[in-house]
Parts: structure tokens; C-alpha cells; sequence
């Protein structure tokens, strides 16, 4: 079940990557305007801060499968109501913003129904494997091969993006909607059938394991949003770094390998190391990135930043298996769609504030305080995470809730 539905991803991400892309690169040749771009940006990640908690609802509600496969449905047919808009060229400027918030709305269904999937459908030893097998097809077909693939179909058709994201989100659909549906008879512990809308921050805050998880992403994620906000600026010529537009492109795209590396290798760290010293190390992970131009530049700064993201990326791993192995199945979409609310739509928030403060300050200073502030989360880390709280957290298997081990054979075929 977990191969067929980590290809269905696989595709659905693809697809992401290069409608994402294809859009934004859309708006701009419509209108030659910097507002239609930032309109475009906010469309794509407005979504997280407002319509995570009811995604949540939503796929606790109707079962993640089927979720995930209605979602994709929905997302073809606005990608292909975008395809049609882009052929006939109806007003670009709004409508590329609005069927990108559409997209988006979806994709944050599909994001919190793969959590749910992958709890249903993989035991507990292989779910932090699992977990970073997810998150390696999102560093590599969302981050790298959707953008790549966007720009050279925009040279051929600007038409061709939306078809091609279209047909990808259909073809995920059909894969999804074959997987056995797992999640029905899990006792859930907001009452018997129940979907409250706030349940799921509730939950969150009702427990400290849960809490600190949700804290401590979303301060790194303010951090990480700081920083990149400023990085570009700073490193593109006559920035201090001097780079050029594709050095900087490798830059990043640098960042990116580090941290799907460091996805694919956290159940390993994890069983060497265990969980808490795992979670410590991707603070320092992070905040080797964040400082990284403060003291290097060129190839060492390239291979600083690689290694801090390959260690700063084990955490959404690490912390998708804690959250999965202390929730009920049956209110782990509410979790879920909270924790994403409290997490990833602390993005505009910090590029806000990045954007904000650094009229009045040098970007050095805010390099260095996304540093320190992400060094200080790991002291809510220890205090709260130790190996014993999350061990004594853990939930006992629930037995209703079929699930499907991965035989070492097929672990090792996924990789």
C-alpha cells in the first residue's frame, strides 16, 4: 500500500512544482508587475495559515484516502480551469491568484491526509523511514524537478504547464483511489464522532509533547522565513555575497539536497542516536544555515549550508513520527491540519517581519538573530522531549486500525 501511494505523491508533487512555478512566471509575463507575483506568493501559502485546521476536520470526517483522492480531483479540474483561462487569455492578473489559492486550499488537504495515510498504512518501525521517503518526494519532485520542468514548458506554451499539473493531479487521483481504506473503527479521544473544528488545537495545546513540536516549528519556521526573505538580496550582486543569479539558484538548490539527504537518513540517526538527540541536532542543523554568511562564503558557505539543511531536514520527519505515534489515529487529521495552522503559516508571518525590519537593520543582524532564536528552541527540546516523555506518550498499537507493515524487501524497493 505505501509504494503505490508514495508514487501517487511522487506525482501529485511533480505536479505542484510545476504549476507553482508556471504560475507565478505566468502572472509575471501578463502583467510585468511585482504586485502580481507577490499576489501569486501570498495565494500559494495564505492557504496554511486558514484553511489548514478545517483540512484537518476534513479528512478525519470523510477517511484520508478518500480525501487525498477528491483533493487531487479538485485540483485537476482548476488546473485545467487555469489551462483554459491562459488559452484564452481572461483576465490573468486575478485569475491566476485565485485558481492558485484554489490549488493550494487542496493541496493542503492532500499534505494532512498523506500524514494519516502513512500512520494507517506503515508500522511503527518503519514509520519514521516512511515519513522521510514523503518528505524526499517533496525535496525532489516539488522543489527540483516540478520547477525545472515548469520553465522549459513555459518556453514551449504557457498553456502546457497547467495541462501537464492537470493530467499529473488526475493520474495521483487514480492511484489514490485504489488503496484500501484503513482509517474507520479508531477510538478517538474527542468524544465518540467527534469533528470539532478546534479539536485538533486542543489537542495540541492539551499536551506538552505536541505543544513544544508546535512551538518549536513554528519559531524555526518564522526564522527560516527571516532569513530567506533577506538571503536573496544579500547574496545577488551588488549584494555583499556578489553571486549571480544561477550561483545563487545553486545555492539554494544546495540547501534543498541537504535536506532531502538528511530526510532519507533520519531513522537511521534516530535509531543511533534516538529521538530527542535527533530533534536537538536539527536545531543545530538549522542554525548552521541561518549563520552560514556570517562567516563564509563561496564553496564553504555552499557546503556549510548543505550540511546544516541535511541536519535541520530530519525534523519534519522526526516530529511527523512523534506526532503519529502519540495521537489517535482518529484525531490525527485535526492534529495534523492544527500543527500545520501553528507551523507553516508562521511563513508570511516572518517574511513580514524580515521585510519590515530590514529597512531599519542590517540583514546580519536579522542572520543573526533567525540563528539565535532557533539555538534557543532547543531548550523547550529538552525540557519536553526526552527519548522517556515520548516513550511514555507513545500510544499502544490500536488494533482496529489495520495496518499494514513494510517487509524489509519493500522498504528497501521504495528507496
Amino acid at each position: 500500500m505505501f509504494r503505490r501511494f508514495l508514487t501517487a505523491t511522487a506525482v501529485s508533487d511533480t505536479a505542484n512544482g510545476v504549476f507553482a512555478v508556471a504560475a507565478t512566471i505566468t502572472a509575471a509575463a501578463a502583467s510585468h508587475s511585482a504586485m502580481a507575483v507577490a499576489a501569486v506568493t501570498v495565494a500559494a501559502t495564505l492557504p496554511w495559515l486558514i484553511v489548514a485546521v478545517p483540512a484537518g476536520v476534513l479528512v478525519d470526517r470523510i477517511g484520508a484516502v478518500r480525501a487525498v483522492t477528491l483533493a487531487n480531483l479538485g485540483r485537476c479540474v482548476a488546473m485545467f480551469g487555469l489551462a483554459g483561462l491562459i488559452w484564452a487569455d481572461v483576465a490573468l492578473a486575478v485569475t491566476v491568484p485565485v485558481l492558485v489559492f484554489v490549488v493550494s486550499c487542496l493541496q493542503t488537504v492532500v499534505d494532512t491526509a498523506a500524514e494519516v495515510v502513512t500512520a494507517n498504512a506503515v508500522d511503527d518501525a518503519r514509520r519514521t523511514r516512511a515519513n522521510g521517503l514523503l518528505a524526499v518526494s517533496t525535496r525532489l519532485f516539488y522543489q527540483f524537478l516540478g520547477p525545472a520542468l515548469a520553465g522549459v514548458l513555459v518556453d514551449v506554451d504557457h498553456v502546457l504547464p497547467s495541462v501537464l499539473s492537470g493530467a499529473a493531479c488526475l493520474a495521483a487521483a487514480l492511484v489514490a483511489a485504489q488503496l484500501p481504506r484503513t482509517e474507520a473503527g479508531v477510538r478517538s479521544d474527542s468524544g465518540e464522532g467527534s469533528t470539532g473544528f478546534w479539536d485538533g488545537a486542543r489537542i495540541v495545546f492539551s499536551q506538552p509533547i505536541l505543544a513544544t513540536i508546535v512551538a518549536v516549528g513554528g519559531l524555526t519556521t518564522i526564522a527560516n522565513s527571516i532569513f530567506f526573505t533577506l538571503l536573496v538580496v544579500y547574496a545577488i550582486s551588488p549584494g555583499p555575497l556578489g553571486l549571480s543569479a544561477s550561483q545563487y539558484g545553486f545555492l539554494v538548490g544546495a540547501i534543498g539536497v541537504g535536506a532531502a539527504v538528511g530526510a532519507l537518513m533520519t531513522h537511521r540517526v534516530e535509531r543511533w542516536l534516538g529521538r530527542s538527540t535527533t530533534l536537538t541536532l536539527t536545531r543545530v542543523g538549522w542554525a548552521l544555515v541561518f549563520a552560514g554568511p556570517l562567516f563564509a562564503e563561496g564553496f564553504p558557505l555552499t557546503a556549510v549550508m548543505t550540511v546544516g539543511s541535511a541536519l535541520g531536514g530530519m525534523w519534519s520527519v522526526e516530529s511527523m513520527s512523534v506526532r503519529q505515534l502519540t495521537v489517535s489515529r482518529a484525531d490525527l487529521g485535526r492534529v495534523s491540519g492544527a500543527s500545520r495552522m501553528l507551523t507553516y503559516g508562521m511563513t508570511p508571518v516572518g517574511s513580514a517581519i524580515g521585510g519590515t525590519v530590514a529597512l531599519a537593520v542590517d540583514a546580519q543582524v536579522l542572520f543573526a538573530v533567525s540563528t539565535a532564536l532557533t539555538l534557543l528552541t532547543i531548550i523547550p527540546i529538552r525540557a519536553y522531549l526526552s527519548d522517556r516523555a515520548i516513550e511514555a506518550a507513545t500510544r499502544r498499537p490500536e488494533p482496529d486500525a489495520e495496518k499494514v507493515p513494510v517487509s524489509d524487501s519493500e522498504g528497501d524497493n521504495t528507496q
